[in-house]
Order: structure tokens, then C-alpha cells, then sequence
């Protein structure tokens, strides 16, 4: 059933649709891209590429932007790394053109997440510290840049540096508990519990990860909800109580299918899967691990399709029907293979973008340096230019003292003229012919 949001957009997209074409269209059909992005991430694709269209058609630049950068997070969703990337270049540039760094450090944290899912981390910090960066610069409010904080923490928990992540995680939730954002402290205590579920502090984390769902219960977040019930899961799964990690993912599963969102209702289909095997109920286990594998298919999420086909595998062991658990096997194995190709591949790409986009910025400086210096060499020119044609021209002299009028009328000694308006500098002598006239005598020349 689809949620009180979709209902009002899809109402709000039909009145637009009635009339001609024109800005509020845009924005409408990216909002509805959106809110599709985790659900049926090709419908959301068709939203927002008509966005794209209508506001190059009516020239909104702004509003193409931001469908580029919804482009880039549904080819995230569904693992096309590589397009996603394009995306968010195109929505860069825009962006750039624009002036918008609220924008630029959007597509950043796009980019940011883009390079965390195919373990290009160090690149993926580095986007995320320009995102923060842009977002300080634009004066963002403390809670978008707590965000900041939580996603650079996030990163340096992926390289096992909990201490530091830890330490922005702090800088969050000060901010947070400060403004007393639930929404956001409720997703910081999820990923504080995955932090203490690293340091093996198993009672932390799901002290944790309850105080995540607590709040999204009393905030009404099915979605949230949804996520937590199955950390919860997969913790109490961790833990060895195959009872609590069943009822924690049924009660997810159940909120997922509500709520429409595919991903979600692969993943604890799976799980749950994974579970009935363990307990022997393997007609059961066989009907879900299929339903989850069939969905992590059409969606094209090559981790969930391994996870399913491991799960699938393995019940098939269960059952002792070695044929299909040797097709399975195969399967995945070819699936684990092109999956590292492809994320080897994806990485030499992401890693060939970063190349190419400190090319350019250097050439552009170098550019830059080059112009600065010929603009300073041509403002030289045009002063010794100017400072030449003072002295060129009529000058009135007096045919008798043979003094000089200037600019301004006043008549002054021809050297005195000559020294004001160039380098050279007058020393004082006679000529011979003055000299004769002078002392009546001749010199000899030197």
C-alpha cells in the first residue's frame, strides 16, 4: 500500500499533468523520483528522466541539476557504479555554472557514497570533506553538517578506525542531542551500535541499536523501523538466539512489504530463509530464499543476489538434492567472479575519473597562472606604452629661451620637461662653441 507521501504526490502530479508544461512539473516528478529511489528504483528513473527533459526544454537549469543527481542515486540503488558517477558529473557541472555550493556539496556526498559502496573509501572521505567543506562555506546549518560528521565517521569505521569514527560520531551527536533531531540521532545510534558490534561489545551495540528503533517507533518511520527490527535481527542471529533474530525479521519483513520497498523485503527474505534452514523447516526456508533471489535479480543487487544464492545453496544442501545445490553453486561462483571483475573494473574507472579530474584542475591553474602572467606583462607594456607617448607629439618651445610649455600652460626649462616625463637624468656642461663665446678661447674635443 503506498505510503500518505506517494498518495499526495501522485495527486499533485495529475493536477500538473492537466495543465502545460512548466516548472512546478519538474520539481513534482523529481520529488516523486525520490521518493520512489528505494522502492521501485525504475520507476523513479522514469520520473526523473522526464524532470530532466522538461527542464531542459524549459531551460531550468537548477531543476535538470538536481534530476541528474537523483539519476546518480538510482544507479547507485541498483549498483551501476559507473553511471552514477556520469550522473553526478553532469549534475556537477551544472551546479559549478550555477554558483550553488549547497548543490555541489550534495553531489559530493552522492559521489561519496558511490565510491563507499565499491570500497573506494579514502576517495570516498575525500568527497565527503568537500561536501563538509561546501556545506561550512554556504553557511549550512549545524544539523547538515552533523550529517557531514556522521557519513566521515562512517567511512573511517570502514577502515577499522573506530577511534576516529567514534570521535565524529561525538561531534554529531553533541549537535544533535543540542537540537534534539531524532530523525538523525536515531540513524547515529545505528551506526554507533555497528561500531561497537566491530569492537566485539555485543550487549553496546544492542543497547544501541534499540535506542535507534525506539525513536523510529515514536516517530512513526515504518522505513526506519523496518531497518532496525533487522539489525536487530542480524544481531540476535550474531549472538546465536535464532528465536529473537526470527521474530526481529519477521515483524522487518512484514513493515517492508508495506511500505513497497523491494530491497528490504529481498534481504530479510533471505534471512529469514537462512534461518528456517538452520531449523529444518526447509519447504518454508525454499519458498522465501526463491522470493528473495527473484527480486535481488530484477532489482540487479549483485551483493543481495550472492547472499541469496548462499543461502539457496545451502538449503539445497539441507535437502540433499545435490543437483540443484551444485547448480546454486556454480551460479554463484559466477556470480562472486563477475562481481569482483566488475568492482575491479568500477574502481579502475572511479580511479581514471579522479585522473582526469586533477588533470583538468591543473591545466586550469596552469592556465590561470599564464594568463595572470601575460595579464601583468601587458599592463607593463601598456605603462612603458603610455609612459613613450608622453613624449611624443608637437611641444611647444620658445624660440628665443627655448623653454618648454606644458600640459597645463606653464612654461619650464626643456630639461626640467624631459626628467618629469622619462627616465633621463640631465649633467651639466659647455659645448665648444659655447665655450668660445664664453671665454673667447677653443678647447681641444676629448
Amino acid at each position: 500500500m503506498p505510503s500518505k507521501k506517494i498518495i499526495e504526490l501522485e495527486k499533485e502530479l495529475e493536477r500538473y499533468r492537466m495543465e502545460p508544461p512548466c516548472s512546478e512539473l519538474a520539481a513534482v516528478l523529481n520529488k516523486f523520483a525520490y521518493a520512489y529511489l528505494h522502492s521501485d528504483p525504475l520507476k523513479a528513473k522514469t520520473c526523473a528522466l522526464e524532470s530532466q527533459e522538461l527542464s531542459v526544454k524549459l531551460e531550468l537549469p537548477a531543476e535538470q541539476a538536481k534530476s541528474y543527481r537523483i539519476l546518480g542515486m538510482i544507479d547507485l540503488e541498483v549498483g551501476n557504479f559507473a553511471e552514477a558517477m556520469s550522473y553526478c558529473r553532469k549534475s556537477m557541472e551544472i551546479y559549478e555554472k550555477l554558483g550553488d555550493r549547497d548543490g555541489m556539496a550534495t553531489v559530493h556526498g552522492t559521489m561519496a557514497k558511490t565510491c563507499k559502496v565499491q570500497g573506494m573509501i579514502d576517495m570516498a572521505l575525500e568527497h565527503f570533506h568537500e561536501s563538509l567543506r561546501r556545506k561550512q562555506e554556504c553557511g549550512a546549518s549545524e544539523d547538515d553538517l552533523a550529517l557531514c560528521y556522521l557519513n566521515i565517521g562512517v567511512c573511517y569505521g570502514s577502515l577499522l578506525r573506530l577511534d576516529l569514527a567514534q570521535s565524529f560520531y561525538e561531534y554529531a551527536r553533541k549537535i544533535w542531542e543540542k537540537s534534539d533531531n531524532r530523525q538523525q540521532l536515531s540513524y547515529l545510534y545505528h551506526n554507533i551500535g555497528c561500531l561497537y558490534g566491530e569492537k566485539k561489545e555485543l550487549d553496546k551495540a544492542q543497547e544501541y541499536f534499540q535506542k535507534a528503533l525506539d525513536i523510529m517507533e515514536d516517530l512513526g518511520n515504518k522505513t526506519g523501523i523496518a531497518n532496525s527490527l533487522c539489525n536487530l535481527g542480524c544481531l540476535n542471529k550474531d549472538l546465536g538466539d535464532n528465536e529473537s533474530a526470527l521474530d526481529f525479521f519477521k515483524r522487518s519483513l512484514e513493515l517492508h512489504e508495506d511500505i513497497c520497498n523491494r530491497r528490504g523485503i529481498a534481504y530479510t527474505c533471505g534471512s529469514i530463509g537462512g534461518i528456517y534452514t538452520e531449523m529444518g523447516r526447509l519447504d518454508e526456508a525454499e519458498e522465501l530464499i526463491s522470493r528473495g533471489l527473484e527480486i535481488t535479480r530484477k532489482l540487479k543487487i549483485k551483493d543481495w543476489e550472492i547472499f541469496c544464492l548462499e543461502k539457496i545453496t545451502d538449503l539445497y544442501e539441507a535437502k540433499a538434492d545435490l543437483q540443484k545445490a551444485l547448480m546454486y553453486s556454480r551460479e554463484l561462483k559466477t556470480s562472486l567472479e563477475e562481481h569482483l571483475n566488475e568492482k575491479s573494473m568500477e574502481k579502475i574507472a572511479g580511479l581514471q575519473v579522479q585522473f582526469e579530474t586533477e588533470k583538468k584542475e591543473k591545466e586550469a591553474e596552469i592556465y590561470r597562472l599564464k594568463n595572470k602572467e601575460l595579464s601583468t606583462i601587458n599592463d607593463q607594456l601598456r605603462d612603458a606604452l603610455a609612459h613613450v607617448k608622453r613624449l611624443q607629439g608637437m611641444l611647444p618651445i620658445c624660440a628665443s629661451c627655448k623653454k618648454v610649455r606644458d600640459d597645463d600652460g606653464y612654461w619650464q626649462q626643456i630639461e626640467s620637461y624631459i626628467s618629469d616625463h622619462s627616465e633621463a637624468k640631465f649633467s651639466h656642461g659647455i659645448c665648444p662653441e659655447c665655450m668660445i663665446k664664453l671665454y673667447g678661447k677653443k678647447f681641444p674635443r676629448k
